[in-house]
């Protein structure tokens, strides 16, 4: 039960404000939003303002925007106020129809930056110091006796004050004999330690972790730490699909069961890693409707691209035949998907 409310919360958030980046581009140039729903099957609440209908269905799965020209709308009857051209969609010029579609996916990556600057700003971010925190046993450190509590303050005789930068040198140093200088309870000794080449993370290590504290900071400092760590997650997706179409990786993907599996092993590490993997969802979510397959946002991107080049519309005959074949890959997509979220979940 935990695991489907967690769930059901989860996409509530993703849903809506990506249904919502939609609607707010829509209103703001100028297109007829006939109805902004959240969730599908029967309505539950609604009420009508400024000519939208705003409701709330039954499942919260799921959303929609439906505007004034939008392929496969056409414009309500009983409006008491005639339609312009300037309110319809299909009357946008090219760019800014990309943009009301590509607000969609654009939002989810900035509700990530917003969940993860929330995150930074109430829990504070951890601080790395060069006090060594634990020692594992047998390591090249236990070996060279490097005790926790040690403050490593130099490395060769240099003088380094940076945990980064200290780390740094020990990766980078496997087989090589190091000089250590060390204050213990006030008194510097030197140790001669040799970093071991690990397989596993690929670089020289000693054995040794550092004391981490949480230091507290301003919303705008927050908000900076949210804007990077969704860039750096957003260029380790395309280096980890880069490395699935070369071959170097397996192709790993995730459905519903998997995603499902993941919030409620999520929701289980308490709310704070939930709202991580959120924001983390929220971020795939995001690129993969911008994917170039029709029925996505990407896909929907390409055909105004394709009317740009062509000059005119293209027919509804060749745009129902484009969804078809986008629908058909998006159903062997989603097939792949559960089939490996079925051998992970028997896997265990």
């Amino acid at each position: 039960m935990l695991t489907i409310i967690a769930f059901i919360f989860v996409f509530s958030i993703l849903v809506f404000f990506h249904e919502f980046g939609h609607f707010i581009a829509a209103k703001t140039f100028g297109v007829r939003v006939y109805k902004f729903a959240f969730g599908f099957g029967p309505k539950i609440f609604g009420f009508i303002k400024n000519q939208t209908e705003y409701i709330i269905c039954l499942i919260p799965l799921g959303g929609f925007v439906k505007m004034a020209g939008e392929i496969g709308q056409e414009e309500v009857k009983d409006t008491s106020e005639k339609l312009t051209e300037e309110q319809r969609f299909d009357k946008k010029s090219l760019g800014i129809r990309a943009l009301i579609i590509s607000l969609g996916p654009f939002m989810n990556i900035i509700t990530s930056i917003i969940i993860f600057s929330l995150i930074f700003f109430v829990n504070g971010i951890p601080i790395t110091n060069n006090n060594v925190y634990t020692v594992i046993k047998n390591g090249s450190a236990d070996q060279a006796g490097i005790l926790p509590g040690d403050k490593i303050i130099a490395i060769n005789s240099k003088e380094i004050d940076n945990p980064d930068e200290i780390a740094n040198i020990i990766n980078k140093s496997s087989g090589e004999i190091l000089k250590l200088t060390l204050d213990r309870e006030g008194e510097n000794i030197d140790i001669l330690v040799t970093p071991q080449y690990d397989v596993n993370y690929k670089k020289g290590l000693i054995g040794i972790t550092f004391e981490i504290s949480i230091k507290k900071i301003n919303i705008f400092y927050a908000f900076l730490k949210g804007l990077t760590i969704t860039g750096n997650i957003i260029k380790l997706i395309f280096s980890n699909v880069i490395e699935m179409i070369s071959g170097k990786v397996p192709i790993e993907i995730a459905g519903p069961l998997g995603i499902a599996q993941m919030t409620g092993e999520a929701v289980k590490l308490g709310f704070l890693n939930l709202l991580y993997f959120t924001a983390i969802l929220s971020i795939f979510i995001g690129l993969f409707n911008l994917l170039p397959i029709p029925v996505l946002d990407g896909g929907y991107i390409i055909i105004l691209t394709i009317e740009k080049i062509r000059g005119k519309p293209l027919e509804v005959e060749k745009i129902n035949f484009m969804y078809l074949v986008g629908i058909s890959l998006m159903i062997v997509i989603f097939v792949i998907a559960t089939y490996n979220d079925i051998l992970r979940i028997f896997a265990k």
